[in-house]
């Protein structure tokens, strides 16, 4: 009964949004013969260069591109699943990804570009990763006190010694809005749990500032508002530090987690052909070299020839890369995530409703 409520909540929600009018941004000729419509959870900005050369070189295809936030993506998916508009679907939150796959929401691929990922980037051949980035901490350099953070442990440290400054100058994700944010999360709780109970409990006692989405986050760190982001997706804040020089993407040295983006068919999608051109397209060596050259995302396989290279990751410590298996799926059991939050909120001393 419980589980009819929740999801009773997602409908209501996702009906009072209306996700599937969100506007998309076309690509290609008006023209052209054949539409790919794709849902992700990426933002234009870092994709915007790739849809363009896709639709350069499939000129008889026309893109349209719909940016949903993670949570909201899954869900859609969902309500789509009996007549799906998207072709493709993008996203970060692996785990949702997953739990869409072993649900039965997606149909197999396979292509000569599949058949060569290594196979811990892919499930069952419905579900294919084209990105590896690092979980990094995106810091104001003039606006934070002392030290700038080189671990958990060392943020922890500048927290109690600089309460007046840090209180609510910190910003994450609200893991009940962000799908990704939640996996991030969880995966710190794996990784180390005392120091993560540590963490979160000074969050909650510097009134920690929360976001739905990656940019809110960065925005307020490059403003002043905030004076560090923790657990952001580094493409974005790689981004932004090459731009801004106010700001320091810092890869943890304790361990620097590794995410996946990934991408599947829908199960009944319309024009599968297109979609299957265009995953084999984002697995190719010229889509993969546009991401690394071009500062859009870290690349599976980088060219590591210059290993200053901003998009080459170079971590001081340990990484951690979170694995497409059976083990996300345990994370997204209704009644663990339902406890996970909770505690998760409890922690930062905050209620549900807020």
């Amino acid at each position: 009964m419980k589980q009819f409520f929740f999801w009773l909540a997602v409908v209501v929600s996702l009906n009072a949004t209306k996700l599937w009018a969100t506007e998309p941004v076309w690509f290609g000729n008006e023209n052209a013969q054949r539409i790919l419509i794709i849902n992700s959870a990426m933002d234009l900005a870092s994709f915007e260069p790739i849809l363009k050369k896709f639709v350069e070189l499939h000129p008889d295809v026309r893109v349209a591109y719909r940016d949903v936030n993670t949570l909201e993506l899954y869900y859609l998916t969902i309500k789509e699943q009996k007549k799906p508009e998207a072709s493709l679907v993008i996203s970060s939150a692996m785990d949702l990804h997953l739990k869409l796959v072993n649900d039965g929401y997606a149909q197999t691929y396979q292509s000569s570009f599949t058949d060569r990922l290594p196979s811990n980037f892919k499930w069952r051949n419905q579900l294919f990763a084209f990105s590896l980035e690092p979980i990094v901490m995106l810091v104001n350099k003039k606006a934070f006190p002392g030290d700038l953070p080189e671990d958990r442990q060392s943020l922890l440290q500048t927290i109690r010694q600089n309460e007046k400054a840090m209180t609510k100058r910190i910003g994450t994700y609200d893991i009940r809005q962000s799908g990704v944010g939640y996996l991030l999360a969880s995966q710190d709780a794996r990784q180390a749990d005392v120091t993560w109970g540590r963490l979160l409990e000074a969050f909650g006692s510097h009134d920690v500032q929360t976001y739905c989405c990656t940019h809110d986050i960065i925005d307020d760190v490059a403003s002043g508002k905030l004076v560090l982001g923790y657990n952001l997706l580094g493409s974005y804040a790689s981004q932004r530090a090459q731009e801004d020089d106010r700001l320091k993407m810092i890869l943890p040295k304790d361990y620097t987690l590794m995410l996946m983006r990934a991408a599947l068919i829908p199960k009944g999608a319309p024009n599968v052909e297109d979609a299957g051109i265009f995953l084999d397209f984002l697995l190719s060596d010229q889509a993969q070299k546009m991401m690394q050259t071009q500062g859009l995302l870290f690349p599976i396989q980088p060219d590591m020839n210059n290993p200053n290279d901003p998009y080459v990751v170079n971590a001081p410590g340990p990484t951690g890369i979170i694995e497409l298996d059976q083990q996300l799926l345990v994370g997204r059991d209704y009644a663990k995530q339902k406890r996970f939050i909770r505690n998760w909120e409890m922690a930062l001393e905050i209620s549900e409703e807020d």
